[in-house]
């Protein structure tokens, strides 16, 4: 289910808030450089295809790619990424 942000974040509507919808959808409407911190536990391509639907191992990286550019966009230069991978 993807929803679409049907407004532009400013500042003060989206600082100190969770939001929820789809990753991409939100990343797109945030400022450049205007994240500190992400935090980040993507699926497990096909691991857990009962839970989140699957992500076939071949197109992972293509699907993870296009989120990873969004994510590098938003993060300030003096930012952090945390990318949690489970072993197994």
């Amino acid at each position: 289910m993807t929803t679409k942000t049907i407004f532009r974040y400013t500042p003060k509507s989206w600082t100190g808030k969770i939001h929820i919808g789809d990753c991409l959808d939100v990343m797109e409407a945030l400022p450049t450089n205007s994240v500190d911190l992400i935090v980040t536990s993507p699926p497990y391509a096909d691991a857990r295809k009962h839970t989140y639907g699957g992500i076939a191992p071949d197109d992972y990286v293509d699907w993870f790619a296009v989120r990873g550019k969004e994510m590098l966009r938003i993060l300030k230069p003096t930012g952090s990424f945390v990318l949690n991978i489970k072993e197994n």
